[in-house]
Parts: structure tokens; C-alpha cells; sequence
């Protein structure tokens, strides 16, 4: 896996509010691995049960030590996913603040010191946002991943910035699909939890009679700043991962045999 925590940042205008959200990915604890030197060493002041763990219960050495576990030795697929914080920028910030704002969230825990990916919307006014980014001290657990949100086909990457281009379908579809695997947990104690949930519901998708994805309010109303933000970080986790999690599954179950 490439990151404990991905941060999805959909930048509005001046009507439209910005929009983060912190979406959380469990980590794997296998029994056989509490015979395991370093295993002992870190958890010696507790006795973590089998399952899934999340990296903001753990400290940041522990956290890695299990990261590190799931990444040699497999784990189960289908790893769960928390959404942690929902949250909107009062309108009228300006960027430079918004900026500090989610630099300071990336310093502060459970956030600092844990692998994390900023993902943000790099269409339109993104663009200069994004270079503000990349002048702040985001710090070295941080990855930069502007996305540029495309009505094409194919998922484009610039290796050179780390950039992609994004079909909408994909975006919309990675959070659709999260939900109807149940893997995907909003937050209930959240108060924009239920503003979510409202955006989800009225949130439509329809097909062109040329056959492209169009998606009613992405963008086109102020009723869908979480939906975005949420689905830039949904999408990227399962984009990153889709092979890593099929390599990690085929090694937990041969261990296991």
C-alpha cells in the first residue's frame, strides 16, 4: 500500500465551498507475526488483537512496522476504509489559507510523521494551488498527486509531477463501488457527515446519447464539494493499490495453505 491516509482536496471558487476529506486505510495484524523480534520490540507495552488495526490508533513506528508486514507478507484483499474528517472551507478563503490549513492538518496527528497522499483537483483554478503546494513544506511522509478531472476515457499519468488526468466515470465510480462493498465507512460522529450523505443521494449519473458519462452538479451546483473531495481520494487509493492488494491477498492465502 502506498499510504496509511489520502487526503482529498476539491478546491471551490467564490460560490462554491472547498472541500477535504481524510479517508484512513486499515492495516493488517496476523498472529504469526507476533513471533516475530521486531514485532515484540514495538508492541511490547500491549497485545494488539488478529485483525485490522487503524494507523491512527497506532504510533507512528508501529504503524510502519505493520505497513511494512503487509507489504511482505500479505494480507486479507479488501483492506476496510474510514472516512476520519469531513470538512468545509467557509467561503471567501483564500487559497494561500487554505494552504496553510491543510499543510498544518498534514503536521498534526494522526497525520504527521504517517505516509499520506494529497490528492487534489487540479482542474481549472487547481493549477496555481497545486504550485502552492509544492512550495510549502508538506513535509517527507507526504505525497503531492494533483488530478486533473477529464470527461475522456482513460487515465492519464505524468511521471514527471505525478500528476494524472481522470475520467469523471472513474471518480464517481471508485466511491460507488467502495460503498456497495461496504468497505467504505463515513464517519457518523462528523458533522458534515450528514451533508455527505445528502450529496450522495442527489448525486445522479446519466449517459449521453453519444455514449460518454455525464454526472449532474459535478460542479454545476454547490452540492457536491464533499462528493468530490471524497471520490478524488477513494478513487486514487484503489488506483495505486488494485495490483499491490491482488499480490498481497495471493501471499496471504499461500502463507496460510
Amino acid at each position: 500500500m502506498t499510504a496509511n491516509f489520502y487526503l482529498g482536496l476539491d478546491l471551490g471558487q467564490a460560490r462554491d465551498h472547498t472541500a477535504l476529506t481524510l479517508l484512513e486505510e486499515s492495516l493488517w495484524l496476523d498472529w504469526s507475526w507476533r513471533r516475530s523480534t521486531s514485532f515484540r520490540d514495538e508492541f511490547r507495552q500491549s497485545d494488539p488483537a488478529v485483525g485490522w488495526h487503524a494507523p491512527s490508533d497506532l504510533t507512528v513506528s508501529q504503524a510502519e512496522l505493520l505497513r511494512s508486514f503487509n507489504y511482505h507478507r500479505g494480507r486479507p484483499d479488501a483492506p476496510p476504509l474510514a472516512l476520519r474528517h469531513l470538512d468545509r472551507v467557509p467561503l471567501g478563503t483564500s487559497y494561500p489559507a487554505i494552504v496553510e490549513k491543510v499543510v498544518a492538518l498534514l503536521h498534526t496527528a494522526p497525520l504527521d510523521g504517517k505516509p499520506t497522499s494529497l490528492v487534489v483537483d487540479a482542474t481549472g483554478v487547481g493549477a496555481p494551488v497545486v504550485d502552492l503546494f509544492r512550495q510549502a513544506n508538506l513535509g517527507d511522509h507526504v505525497e503531492l498527486v494533483p488530478v486533473t478531472i477529464t470527461g475522456g476515457f482513460t487515465v492519464g499519468h505524468d511521471l514527471f509531477n505525478n500528476s494524472y488526468t481522470t475520467p469523471k466515470r472513474d471518480l464517481v465510480s471508485s466511491v460507488a463501488v467502495l460503498l456497495e462493498q461496504r468497505r467504505l465507512k463515513i464517519a457518523a460522529a462528523s458533522p458534515e457527515a450528514p451533508t455527505l450523505v445528502r450529496e450522495l443521494q442527489e448525486f445522479k449519473r446519466r449517459v449521453t446519447p453519444a455514449g460518454s458519462d455525464s454526472y449532474a452538479s459535478w460542479r454545476e451546483s454547490t452540492h457536491d464539494d464533499l462528493v468530490l473531495a471524497t471520490a478524488l481520494a477513494c478513487w486514487y487509493r484503489e488506483y495505486q493499490n488494485a495490483l499491490l492488494d491482488q499480490q498481497n491477498a495471493r501471499l496471504a492465502r499461500r502463507d496460510a495453505s
